[in-house]
């Protein structure tokens, strides 16, 4: 019987940071960091599946059988308590992998007396393309020249990132003989010189392959050939906003590639049934007031290219951020309103002709929710959102008050 702390991820599961350490999972966070630093850097692994013997691991392990509560799960506990309808990443992965929540992937779950590594988490290190606002240099080498800045200026960054770091293990077939089921983030993981290298070595008709983009780029055939050779490929793209909104939340994007891209993913899933895309976006207070405006775009686009396949791709994972706190949504002083505009927009999605608007409607209801959580302390994280702001605008030459005005108004009108 499942415990109601239980997941299933200390039992199958390694996350490989940026960083190279192994850790739980990507939301993982320790109340007492350096317990999780007992964990090794994966060079010091002979195999990968010896994480899942490692004392700490082993502790998480007892603690979830047991029915106790793991402080490092937060994150999803939090979530549980204030959240909508949706699941947590605890709920989502007891749906994945004990109750086949997604026929296609197939997925046998954990043997919790013998586990074995079945699900590898994995980045190619911080290399990416792009410099989001609520990222930073632990994810995205594009950051360390602006964290330098905002260092010089008297904003310390949450990140220990000091130079581009890249993947170091080659991995070995014994290291990946078992898994089934393999999640890629960044960084922008494809455009890493190692995504394809990794990817030759998987056993393909045994693997689900999950990919994060940031759809910044627009996808060769020659890529499409490689993924299409799993047992199921299912692409998140991860998109914030639209036009100006797109570009200056994820700095060194451009919206008219970000369009194609994603155009481009979709066209590929509708001619083949083991390829999925799904919509990743974050939500924060940075595009909170652009989430009716974002969603239509969403819609719009999913029912003019997919027409009757549409219902295959309208799975929409819901991310509302929590760290950095500066850029959490319930700090948004208009909210009352984005409740009313909110509530008004699921009847209208009810009423509506397009494929897909159930997975808004309950996303609409998580946004709703979001907002009733009161924040502890206003005053520390929208001091600490306007001085980012107006350190990253000079030295990124953006404007928040003519790229975003919405965002703009509802934080500095108040």
């Amino acid at each position: 019987m499942i415990s109601k702390t239980y997941c299933p991820i200390p039992f199958n599961h390694l996350y490989i940071k940026p960083s190279n350490q192994a850790s739980v999972c990507c939301a993982f966070q320790p109340e007492h960091k350096e317990l999780e630093l007992s964990l090794h850097h994966i060079k010091e692994y002979k195999n990968l599946s010896d994480h899942l013997r490692h004392p700490f691991i082993k502790d998480i392990q007892q603690k979830m059988l047991a029915g106790k509560q793991v402080k490092g799960c937060k994150v999803c506990y939090y979530f549980e308590e204030h959240g909508g309808k949706g699941e947590s990443m605890r709920e989502g992965f007891i749906s994945t992998w004990h109750e086949g929540a997604n026929e296609a992937y197939q997925l046998s779950p954990p043997d919790l007396d013998n586990p074995k590594l079945e699900f590898l988490e994995v980045t190619f290190g911080n290399y990416c393309n792009l410099a989001c606002r609520t990222c930073n240099s632990d994810l995205s080498h594009s950051w360390l020249k602006d964290e330098k800045e905002l260092k010089q200026r008297g904003i310390y960054p949450t990140s220990s990132a000091t130079k581009r770091i890249d993947i170091e293990r080659e991995f070995q077939e014994d290291d990946l003989k078992d898994l089934q089921y393999v999640k890629i983030t960044g960084g922008e993981p494809m455009l890493h010189p190692d995504f394809s290298k990794f990817i030759e070595r998987l056993n393909h008709s045994q693997v689900v392959v999950e990919i994060y983009t940031n759809a910044s780029w627009v996808p060769k055939k020659k890529l499409l050939n490689m993924l299409l050779k799993f047992k199921f490929c299912n692409i998140y793209v991860s998109i914030d906003g639209t036009g100006t909104v797109q570009e200056y939340m994820r700095h060194n994007s451009n919206w008219d590639i970000t369009e194609k891209s994603v155009r481009k993913w979709l066209e590929m899933m509708k001619i083949h049934d083991n390829v999925r895309i799904d919509w990743a976006p974050t939500w924060s207070l940075m595009n909170g007031n652009y989430y009716i405006e974002i969603c239509n775009w969403w819609l719009k686009t999913i029912n003019e290219i997919l027409n009757n396949k549409s219902y295959k791709c309208c799975v929409v994972t819901r991310n509302f951020l929590l760290y950095p706190e500066h850029y959490r949504m319930n700090l948004l002083p208009n909210q009352n309103e984005l409740k009313q505009k909110a509530e008004k927009y699921i009847m209208k999605l009810k009423n509506s002709s397009y494929s897909g608007v159930e997975n808004i409607i309950e996303m609409t209801e998580e946004y709703i929710k979001f907002f009733e959580v009161e924040p502890k302390n206003e005053i520390i994280p929208k001091n600490a959102y306007y001085k980012t702001t107006q350190v990253l605008d000079e030295i990124r030459n953006q404007s928040l008050k003519e790229m975003m005005p919405l965002t703009y108004e509802a934080m500095y009108n108040e």
